[in-house]
């Protein structure tokens, strides 16, 4: 039961990143991303953010908490993982603009499948080994060539997309829901588990990936929402490809993981709304 359990884990993951980058890309079009990302001060700062100084202020909590291996690798995996499909959400319930959401969700989603592989070994400690071509080669093949075919899709076919992608998006729910009980099941007293300094820490976590992403975007007079909101959803899909494939030996991670998708959703709601009144 248990083994069955575990591979039904497995497909649900690969259904749900490659259901949400399909839904993604059947409702964008190519010319609506182009314009943001010529702006080089913008790209650098979005890179800046969510690659370095995330990942440095991830390994201060790790070094400051009490964490296990498998949180403090968790965290790590989420520093180093962004550019998720529910940032432009997140930024449209805020009242500010989804058109550069978008383009920076896909900036640092390209980014997160370059810079992850290569930067998650220096960060995390201990005999943990990763395999770095196989996570790229994961992310490529699950995230960026369904994002590729669905772009052209819509930019052929509009009316099929427009067909297509609300069915997309409700198989990517169903997918996370499928995701999240196999979860309870196989590790709920685990999940129920996930209090004390490894709730803090995913509580700090995120409050102060938001506030480095609205921080560092004022002085330079970009969009301190959309920085704010794209450095606080991280990629919970690229997070859970990464932990299923490489970190499966330690079940805490992609608990972790999971845990960060569904505190961080009520705190990235609640900042969302409260950019509206700011």
């Amino acid at each position: 039961m248990i083994e069955i359990l575990s591979i039904l884990f497995q497909v649900a993951i690969v259904i749900f990143v490659v259901a949400t980058m399909l839904s993604m890309g059947l409702s964008l079009k190519v010319s609506e991303i182009v314009k943001p990302l010529k702006d080089s001060k913008l790209v650098s700062l979005m890179i800046g953010v969510n690659f370095l100084l995330i990942p440095l202020a991830t390994l201060g909590i790790n070094t400051l908490l009490p964490l296990d291996a498998g949180t403090q690798t968790a965290l790590m995996i989420l520093a180093l993982s962004a550019g998720a499909p529910f940032i432009p959400k997140l930024v449209e319930i805020a009242k500010s603009d989804t058109a550069l959401a978008t383009a920076v969700m896909l900036l640092l989603m390209v980014a997160t499948v370059v810079i992850l592989p290569f930067a998650l070994p220096l960060f995390v400690e201990g005999d943990v080994v990763v395999d770095s071509l196989s996570i790229a080669k994961s992310l490529v093949i699950m995230m960026i060539i369904p994002l590729v075919i669905a772009l052209y899709i819509k930019a052929k076919k509009d009316a099929f997309a427009m067909k297509w992608q609300p069915i997309m998006v409700k198989l990517s729910n169903i997918a996370l829901l499928v995701i999240i009980v196999i979860m309870s099941i196989l590790h709920g007293k685990a999940i129920l588990g996930i209090i004390g300094f490894d709730m803090i820490a995913i509580i700090l976590f995120m409050i102060v990936a938001l506030f480095i992403g609205y921080i560092v975007a004022k002085p330079f007079h970009t969009n301190e929402v959309v920085s704010s909101l794209a450095a606080g959803q991280r990629n919970i899909s690229a997070g859970l490809v990464v932990a299923a494939q490489n970190f499966a030996q330690d079940p805490k991670v992609s608990i972790v993981i999971i845990a960060v998708s569904v505190i961080g959703l009520f705190i990235l709601l609640f900042s969302a709304k409260k950019f509206i009144r700011s």
